[in-house]
């Protein structure tokens, strides 16, 4: 059974330094195009992908983008942020080795679905989400990794995840007791810690820990962002853990956020997540 207080940044997936140095870049309102762009440069691989989807018919221009900061110029900060971000964490993740029968793909395809949803529906849905800066920012990450803790619990204990796995086919116990039993804890408390362990900001670290449980109405908004956001990318298909019900998610939800019509913003996130899914190999 995991221990949530002895996990330590040695469990997670190790991140290069030239991609930490990226992050902080992304994450700083100080830095320039001409840093983030040299920071960039130090990680070829996750440059040339970045490159490669500037390039892509889903951003093409009329010139092919050729360097780093020409690339910057084309997505802009907030595309590249979430392009740095899910390229690294899958390039980290890649070499783990998971139990026979884990959707790496699906998981990484609800997380970005999730991710893209979080960023947009305050775009078009202002009066729903009337977000600081701060939680605009923090929202595409947020949606991106709520869900990370299935890795490190699947990574850290394959054999016990296993058995998770057979649960969710049994249907015999819910899937957060099942968790609660072969862990001591639940993929979204795993998923918090390794936030506050990667150094994400507090309210991203309660927005995940959060979003299976019923909160108050005036709890965080980015909560409940990230709840709608899971509740839309699984009703859309984008589904890892199908034991997990749209009843139950839906649940936890103020009807409030339901009288709007999603299918615009769902409409442009699928085609950006199977724009950046192709990028994983």
């Amino acid at each position: 059974m995991l221990q949530l207080d002895s996990l330590t940044d040695h469990d997670l997936p190790p991140i290069k330094p030239a991609v930490l140095r990226l992050w902080q870049l992304l994450g700083s309102r100080n830095a320039t195009l001409a840093e983030i762009a040299e920071a960039m440069s130090a990680e070829p691989v996750l440059c040339a992908r970045i490159m490669a989807t500037a390039n892509s018919p889903m951003y093409r221009g009329v010139e092919k983008v050729t360097s780093p900061l020409k690339a910057l110029v084309r997505l802009g900060l907030q595309e590249v942020r979430g392009i740095v971000y899910y390229l690294s964490l899958t390039q980290s993740f890649a070499e783990t080795t998971l139990p026979k029968g884990f959707a790496l793909r699906k998981l990484w395809k609800h997380s970005l679905t999730t991710a893209y949803l979080c960023q947009y529906i305050p775009v078009y849905f202002p009066h729903l989400f009337p977000l600081i800066d701060e939680e605009r920012e923090s929202a595409y990450i947020t949606g991106l990794l709520h869900d990370i803790g299935y890795l490190i619990m699947a990574k850290l204990a394959p054999d016990a995840f296993a058995e998770l796995m057979t649960t969710w086919i049994t249907a015999e116990e819910s899937p957060l007791d099942a968790e609660e039993r072969l862990f001591g804890m639940t993929h979204p408390v795993v998923s918090a810690k390794a936030l506050k362990l990667w150094g994400f900001a507090k309210d991203i670290q309660l927005a995940v820990y959060g979003h299976h449980r019923l909160v108050r109405d005036d709890a965080l908004g980015l909560i409940f962002l990230l709840k709608l956001a899971d509740y839309l990318a699984t009703e859309s298909g984008a589904v890892f853990n199908s034991a997990i019900s749209l009843f139950q998610k839906r649940a936890t939800i103020p009807e409030q956020y339901f009288s709007v019509d999603f299918g615009p913003v769902l409409q442009e996130v699928t085609l950006k997540t199977d724009a950046l899914l192709s990028q994983m190999h």
